[in-house]
């Protein structure tokens, strides 16, 4: 099936977007990454600590996300592509986009309200368990600086 020509051909480009396990980023980053040269103990401490920081963070999405940005959320987190999710709820790609990243008001100065990457951040930036496990993980890393 080949597009429509029109006049938007000129300046939008289509871009694919090709996902991958958490599970299989994570081997990934670690057996490049310094943790390899780290103590057993310290290795064992991190991925303890990254389990429990992953736990935290679902917390705080299941508990201050709408339903749908939550579902949004773990429907990425499975490996579902923007436009996988948008088809399997029946909403437009756009939708999805605004549920991840908020909306844009370009009439404001372009300010960005709603989306749930913001709402997260500024709520994992208040949390003190959260910010505990980044301490944690930060301290054992300063080691090894």
């Amino acid at each position: 099936m080949g597009r429509k020509s029109n006049r938007s051909n000129n300046y939008q480009h289509l871009f694919a977007e090709q996902s991958y396990s958490n599970e299989m980023m994570a081997e990934f980053s670690e057996s490049q990454g310094l943790i390899e040269n780290y103590k057993p103990e310290d290795k064992e401490n991190l991925i303890d600590l990254r389990e429990t920081l992953n736990k935290e963070f679902w917390r705080l999405a299941k508990e201050n996300l709408t339903e749908r940005q939550f579902q949004v959320i773990e429907l990425l987190a499975k490996g579902f592509t923007q436009i996988e999710i948008a088809k399997q709820l029946n909403v437009n790609q756009s939708s999805i986009t605004k549920s991840v990243n908020g909306n844009c008001d370009y009439r404001n100065g372009k300010k960005i309200y709603g989306g749930a990457k913001k709402k997260l951040r500024r709520l994992a930036d208040q949390d003190s368990q959260i910010q505990e496990i980044i301490a944690q993980i930060a301290e054992i890393h300063a080691q090894y600086d």
